[in-house]
């Protein structure tokens, strides 16, 4: 290799797919989907607060002062007395409990709702984390991919280096031409070109991976997983992919959890129609001077209890809004549960498609490239016996190196299909 084309390299951390996968949760996607559960089991705290007891407490310390006060005249037209001006105090403790009894069923229906709100937010986080997980593969196999591509130019450089020699060689022996020397110089200045490109290609495919993964830009260099090392296997039938889905699929899980929220929500809005029953209790000390409040206990105080019932009657329609809306609401969780399901068939049929044909690819890829070893094997051993040219041995470089591409292509397109069909299930293949 020309000595222009070599440069200082920095080490390359090594990262796995398995770390990529782990990795990915740190996404910032999924740590916003994480916080989204948290606020939802706060919201589940916030519904459980109503079934206990609701306790307060109310101090005042303070005064009034006022001046004479003249009140007017009396009935028969005789002048009231004035009453003088003066001061008064205000002493106040107060302490109330309050316990709901009955509101309809909201409280509970609520919780439930909350409770299934908490659930549909899990299966966000979880359909979130697969997203994540998968992106993260993909951007992992798109810069195993560069390498690759890569190490498969530097052979071909290496290939172009032999034959410039070669050429060189037969040309001083006087059993070649000048011009098949000068072709071979320029091809492999040319495959030197697309090495510098493939370099730049490998730095983007970094950077996007570290992103993704919320890290640092560095160095790093894919570890080609073990199922890249023998032959692929089979995908999963479409049919058993489809029953994996029902099973495993985080989005179906959080959709159902969804409708039952939506139904519990239109039980909350019926209860508006029903009374509300709660028991009250509370504890009053009050005065009008310090003596009597803070030094004689036993004076000045109160106690007072009940049952306290509220039926709102009529609410300027606001009720019947409230359950148009949550009907409304039900509906909608209904039909997106219908049309998830109906596309999770669709994207599965397409999937699997999809990884057959990538399958299939791989493996004529992987004969064409055999047979292009072949024919670059024939045209230099025809070129070192004389009998061909330049031109042919190039053509037949040429063939090998675009065989060797589409085979890695094939095979990391195979990988990211799997990866595709395992997001869309919900879980490994």
């Amino acid at each position: 290799m020309i000595g222009w084309l070599v440069v200082a390299q920095v080490l390359a951390a090594p990262i796995t797919l398995d770390e990529v996968r782990a990795a990915s949760r740190d996404n910032l996607a999924a740590l916003q989907a994480e916080l989204d559960v948290a606020r939802a089991q706060a919201n589940v705290t916030t519904a459980k607060a109503v079934i206990y007891p609701q306790l307060s407490m109310q101090g005042q310390l303070g005064g009034s002062v006022f001046s004479d006060q003249r009140t007017g005249y009396a009935p028969d037209g005789s002048r009231n007395p004035d009453s003088l001006g003066g001061s008064r105090g205000n002493f106040l403790l107060g302490l109330a409990i309050n316990q709901l009894i009955y509101d309809g069923g909201r409280w509970w229906n609520q919780i439930a709702q909350s409770g299934a709100a908490a659930e549909a937010s899990q299966g966000q986080l979880d359909e979130q984390r697969l997203a994540s997980q998968f992106e993260a593969e993909r951007r992992f196999f798109e810069l195993l991919r560069a390498q690759q591509a890569l190490e498969v130019l530097k052979q071909t450089v290496d290939r172009s280096q032999q034959q410039l020699e070669r050429a060189r060689s037969l040309f001083e022996a006087g059993r070649g031409q000048k011009r098949d020397a000068l072709d071979a110089e320029v091809n492999l200045g040319n495959d030197q070109i697309q090495v510098v490109r493939s370099q730049q290609a490998i730095v983007s495919a970094q950077v996007d991976l570290l992103n993704w993964l919320a890290r640092p830009t560095a160095e790093v260099e894919a570890v080609a997983p073990a199922s890249l090392l023998g032959a692929p296997g089979p995908g999963p039938e479409a049919g058993a992919a489809l029953s994996l889905a029902r099973e495993h699929r985080p989005l179906l899980k959080a959709l159902a959890s969804q409708q039952r929220a939506s139904k519990l929500s239109l039980e909350v809005a019926h209860a508006a129609y029903l009374p509300r029953v709660s028991a009250t209790a509370a504890y009053n000390r009050t005065s009008t001077g310090a003596e009597p409040f803070f030094i004689e206990p036993t004076y000045q105080n109160g106690l007072s209890f009940g049952l306290v019932m509220q039926w709102d009657l009529f609410s300027g329609f606001a009720t019947q809004a409230q359950v148009s809306r949550a009907s409304s609401d039900l509906r909608t969780t209904e039909l997106q549960q219908s049309q998830a399901e109906r596309e999770l068939a669709a994207e599965i049929r397409r999937t699997s498609a999809a990884l057959d044909a990538q399958l299939k690819i791989a493996t004529l890829a992987e004969r064409n490239r055999a047979i292009a070893e072949l024919a670059l094997k024939l045209a230099e051993e025809r070129f070192n016996a004389g009998a061909g040219s330049t031109l042919e041995v190039r053509d037949a470089q040429i063939k090998l190196t675009q065989t060797q591409l589409t085979q890695v292509q094939g095979r990391i397109d195979v990988e990211i299909a799997r990866a595709s069909l395992g997001r869309i299930v919900g879980a490994p293949l």
